[in-house]
């Protein structure tokens, strides 16, 4: 399927295109997370590249993150074992008592798994602020039912009203799955830039002043201080917002640029420099670019976030780099005639 397909399609999908993906979705999920030959990994990579796949890809891995941070809450265990007990007093069958894990919802019972859905989306109090630490990410459900996938060092403070649905985003990059309601507005806000949705699926990614906005699914509109009419975007694009000059969205491979929200970092023609900085953002263990090393030497791959030793390994053996353990804790990368003593 092609990229204007693509687009076309997430716009305006049918009832029965949304549940076929919500049904290969499920079956995905259940197979990544056993053993994968190379080939299905490559194939998983091709069908989650149409923006409807990677939605319903997400929106289970959010789920699925909101049920294991609070599986072990004894207040969530009790409301299941309270849920079983009023079934027992039914005369319930015994054998629709039993606990029977879904494909993508492990150790959790399907009711009990839809009661605790329940109770994230209305347990949550307005003007919250949800942050993460470096090497953390956390999946926040709203009281709206709109879900906030926040990355590594983030933060962000959300204020719910009938009238609209205001986020910031103070620093770092977060990805919101949000719930349809045409009478409030979801509007994120960072810095001097304004993302509004209606029912969408985008990310947003500050850096000081700098701005990155991925819409993967819908549309929504960008609005900018120092241009006068807002940027509309389409599924499938990206838009970088730095300074007064106006720019335009360009298309992407977005199951490729939201890859951090399965915990993985996929680098296409990135520049080393930027492909370090982009590592150093998960681990405390920095990587150094020392004598030698060109920076804008293109680096390709798939990385875990966080796995700082993997990547230096891949890279100091596919560019001829040399890797010394500094005292204070980073990887320097040096070039290949460096006569520091290296690894």
């Amino acid at each position: 399927m092609s990229d204007h397909q693509t687009q076309a399609r997430a716009a305006s999908p049918t009832a029965a295109e949304r549940k076929r993906a919500r049904d290969e979705a499920a079956a995905w999920y259940a197979k990544m997370h056993g053993r994968v030959t190379h080939r299905e990994v490559t194939t998983f990579f091709a069908w989650r590249a149409d923006s409807l796949n990677d939605a319903a890809y997400s929106q289970i891995e959010a789920l699925t993150q909101g049920v294991r941070e609070v599986a072990g809450d004894p207040r969530i265990q009790a409301i299941g074992q309270d849920l079983q007990a009023r079934r027992r007093r039914r005369g319930d069958a015994p054998a629709r008592l039993k606990a029977r894990p879904g494909p993508w919802i492990t150790g959790l019972g399907l009711a009990a798994a839809a009661v605790l859905a329940g109770v994230l989306l209305t347990t949550q109090p307005f003007g919250q602020t949800y942050r993460t630490a470096v090497g953390e990410r956390r999946v926040v459900a709203l009281a709206d039912g709109s879900t906030i996938d926040l990355n590594t060092d983030s933060q962000v403070r959300v204020r719910l009203s009938r009238e609209r649905r205001a986020i910031s985003l103070d620093k770092g990059q977060a990805l919101f799955a949000v719930a349809h309601d045409k009478a409030r507005p979801f509007i994120v806000t960072a810095g001097d830039t304004a993302v509004r949705a209606v029912g969408t699926r985008f990310e947003v990614y500050r850096t000081g002043a700098a701005v990155r906005v991925i819409l993967a699914e819908g549309q929504v509109s960008v609005t900018q201080a120092h241009v006068p009419a807002p940027t509309m975007m389409r599924a499938g694009t990206r838009l970088d917002v730095a300074g007064k000059t106006p720019t335009r969205p360009v298309a992407i491979d977005v199951a490729a640029a939201t890859g951090w929200t399965d915990g993985r970092l996929t680098f296409q023609d990135a520049p080393l420099e930027e492909a370090v900085a982009e590592v150093n953002r998960y681990s405390r263990k920095k990587v150094v670019l020392g004598p030698g090393v060109p920076a804008d030497e293109r680096v390709n791959g798939i990385f875990n976030a966080g796995d700082t030793t993997a990547f230096v390994k891949g890279v100091a053996a596919s560019l001829d780099l040399k890797t010394t353990a500094r005292d204070d804790g980073a990887i320097e990368l040096t070039g290949p005639d460096h006569a520091g003593a290296a690894s």
